[in-house]
Order: C-alpha cells, then structure tokens, then sequence
C-alpha cells in the first residue's frame, strides 16, 4: 500500500500518541526507539534505555516486558497499583539473517484482567451458593461438607455426640435406573430421619447422613435398619448392591478424621 506523501509527517507524530506502547530493538537486541505512550506507561526517561541491550536493562518493569511471551504482570509500585499488560512483537525486516529489528507491542489490559477475575470470583460464589443436589433435591457435597464441619466444631466445644452413615448404592450399569434407585432412596431417607439429622447426595452413587447427638450403637442399628428398608423399595433396579459404613466423632477428630473412618468402612 502507498501512502500519499503528506502521510510521511503524520505517521511518526501517530506512533508517539499511539495508544499502545511500542517500542523497537535492532539486530543486537538492543533499543533503539520507543514511543511516548511507553514512556509514559513506565514513567521512565528514553536516554536511559535507548542503545541498551534487553539484557543489561535496570528497568525491572520493561525488562519484564520485553521477555513475556504473553501476559506480563507488573507489581505495584508508589505510582501506579498493578498492571497487567498484552505483550506480543513482529519482526520489521529479515531477522533470520542477522539484519533485522522487531517491534514490540505493549497493552495495558489490567482492566479486562480484573473483569475476568471477578467473573471467576463470581462463579464460585454461585457455585457456593448451589448447595442442593438438582436430581434428589437433597444437600449436595458442598451443603453436606458445610454442615458437617459446623457439627464438628461443635462436638470438639462441647464433647457431643456426632455420627456419620454413608450409603452406596452400586452393581447398577444403567445410568436411567441408577438414577431411579438414587431418587427413590432419597425419599426414604428424608421420611425416616429425624429433624434434627441431615441427609445428602455425597457423590454419583453415595448419600452421606449427618447424625448429631447419635451414639455409635444408635447409628450401627440406624445404619442396618435403612438397609434392610432400602433393599425392599420396589422396582429398583436389578444387580443394586449396597453398603454402608458409620464413623462417630472421638476427641481430636477433625472433619477429615471423621470422614475418613467412615469411608474407610465401606473398602
């Protein structure tokens, strides 16, 4: 493309109010012109880095710049909070032989960065938020784990009594009657429990139940009395095994002690 002849005074006078940074580096890597945008950006004076080598830059800032391959994260300093910026280059004439320079491209993309995070940060909030299971309609793991560890902590204030059942239902291949199996054992168990206990699809084929003021015995008859209740639901699926396994809180328990011994039962 060929430009008009007036363009030649309004092209180097565009570059410098460009509202990217650029800036260009010979065959030696070293820099030999950058833009008043880029200065600007880093705040810093051009006699100090023009003929320097990438290499021998003070200039932590633009040294960061120069060496990303994409997002490079610029740290917080007296002036400017931190920045993140889109760094790419091309080259401007035959660098394969030696010869050429390439210019580098600098843009300040904190703002996008800072969306994309509180989007992200949103997302888990929605996700905390979402604490039922959408097929049984019961507590799901999160809801499950949230509770749980306020019972904990209760029971190590307190020395109270807490119990754990889990329940698997397994040997079901087919995901439609796997899914009957799991919603049907999910109406038993908010029926049966108290108002007090809490119940909750814990994964794919596993309902965890939240058992407070529950001695081991209690929950050990609990646990084979819902079994045996379970196995005579009708139409459940053929080849449905299930398993249960119980755990109660002993002093020093965490939620992971208490979780584990219970899931430790069914193996």
């Amino acid at each position: 493309m060929m430009f008009p002849e007036s363009f030649s005074d309004v092209i180097p006078t565009m570059l410098q109010k460009a509202p990217v940074g650029l800036l260009i580096t010979d065959n030696k890597k070293k820099i030999v012109w950058i833009n008043e945008s880029l200065q600007n950006y880093l705040d810093i004076d051009t006699n100090e880095i023009i003929g320097v080598t990438v290499a021998a830059l003070k200039n932590d800032a633009l040294k960061a710049l120069l060496k990303a391959k994409n997002i490079a994260e610029l740290p917080a300093t007296a002036i400017h909070e931190r920045r993140w910026t889109k760094c790419w280059r091309a080259p401007l004439t035959d660098n394969d032989k030696g010869t050429g320079t390439t210019a580098h491209y600098f843009f300040d993309v904190t703002e996008l960065h800072q969306l994309h995070s509180e989007n992200e940060h949103l997302k888990v909030e929605l996700e905390n938020l979402n604490i039922h299971d959408k097929t049984t309609g019961m507590l799901n793991q999160h809801g499950l784990m949230q509770t749980l560890e306020s019972q904990v902590s209760r029971s190590r204030r307190y020395n109270n009594p807490l119990s754990l059942i889990i329940i698997e239902a397994g040997g079901v291949k087919d995901k439609k009657g796997l899914t009957q199996a799991l919603v049907a054992i999910s109406f038993l168990l908010n029926d049966q429990l108290r108002w007090a206990d809490l119940a909750g699809r814990l994964d794919t084929n596993r309902f965890l139940l939240i058992l407070p003021e529950t001695s081991a015995s209690d929950t050990i008859t609990l646990s084979e009395k819902l079994a045996k209740q379970i196995g005579e639901l009708d139409k459940l699926p053929k080849g449905l095994k299930l398993r249960c396994a119980t755990s109660s809180w002993e002093k020093g328990d965490d939620l992971d002690k208490l979780m584990s011994r219970a899931e430790q039962g069914l193996k």
